[in-house]
């Protein structure tokens, strides 16, 4: 079979099957790329599923040395390693291509990193500054709608940006879609309710059901880079770090959940994490902070 016809059916397989992600599913597209595009500078053969099954470990490795020469991260690299794995995976259970090679080929370790959040006073400051910094009112008004929502249900921006009229107008409850097309419920408390419908009254749209919830300046669904923009002048104007960004204040709701007695299997679900493991790295970020209190408190750590 040609390699592109089993790109395509992969693709068609992630999409339909799997429910990737469009986001992911091009990330792994792309990471593929980069792996054939060495093969074809390297003059290896790729063309069809018979080349493929017969590439030896030496070539997955060189390929890993070569991304390692450009400074790629480790999380970058086992990003490769994982897309490429992937499709050759799908080649196996299908009975397309069985290259026995790539199986002892091993990702690098990757350290979790702690999450990062900001105090709940900077919250409500970065929120308050959108109405000095956006000029046009209902713009404004759409921001702290946003931000609120996401700050207020541990949201990602890509999970609140695809929401629809449709999606708030069942009560206190949100139906989330989010990595992997997995489906959670979210309680929207009154003060998010009550920002959006203060964006809603002033935007100069007409919402029917269907309609995005947030929308750019030509009424076309608000795209994450304009968003993105519009905190980075909301982060700078408070002197707040670099870290404060859109996914900043998801990290911020669990790490303020969790200091005020929320558990972890609790907020667990309300951010859609598969694996409590992740959801326990907010445990570090408090005890950092607990940790930091008693040193400075303590008779005897001074």
């Amino acid at each position: 079979m040609q390699t592109e016809e089993v790109i395509k059916q992969w693709m068609e397989f992630l999409i339909s099957e799997r429910r990737v992600s469009k986001n992911t599913t091009d990330n792994y597209y792309r990471d593929l790329r980069f792996f054939f595009d060495y093969l074809k500078s390297n003059h290896i053969k790729y063309e069809t599923s018979d080349d493929l099954a017969v590439i030896p470990i030496t070539t997955f490795r060189a390929f890993i040395s070569e991304r390692n020469k450009q400074n790629k991260s480790n999380v970058s690299i086992a990003r490769y390693i994982s897309s490429i794995k992937n499709f050759f995976k799908f080649m196996k259970q299908n009975e397309i291509a069985n290259n026995q090679a790539i199986q002892i080929l091993h990702s690098p370790k990757i350290p979790k990193k702690l999450s990062k959040s900001i105090a709940s006073v900077d919250v409500i400051n970065l929120l308050e500054s959108f109405n000095k910094l956006i000029r046009e009112k209902w713009m404004a008004k759409r921001d702290i709608a946003l931000f609120t929502l996401i700050y207020g249900c541990g949201l990602r921006i890509s999970e609140a940006l695809s929401l629809n009229i449709s999606d708030i107008n069942s009560g206190e409850i949100l139906r989330i879609r989010g990595k992997g097309n997995k489906e959670r419920l979210v309680p929207m408390i009154n003060i998010i309710r009550e920002k959006i419908d203060d964006y809603l009254n002033i935007a100069p749209f007409n919402f029917r059901p269907h309609d995005p919830i947030f929308r750019g300046s030509h009424g076309a669904r608000l795209t994450p880079r304009v968003a993105q923009r519009d905190m980075e002048l909301a982060r700078e104007y408070n002197g707040l770090p670099a870290t404060t960004t859109p996914h900043c204040l998801r990290h911020s709701f669990a790490t303020h959940l969790l200091a005020n007695g929320t558990d972890l299997r609790t907020i667990q679900e309300l951010l859609g994490h598969s694996s409590l493991s992740t959801t326990q790295l907010y445990t570090k970020v408090d005890m950092g902070k607990i940790m930091d209190s008693y040193l400075h408190a303590h008779p005897h750590a001074k």
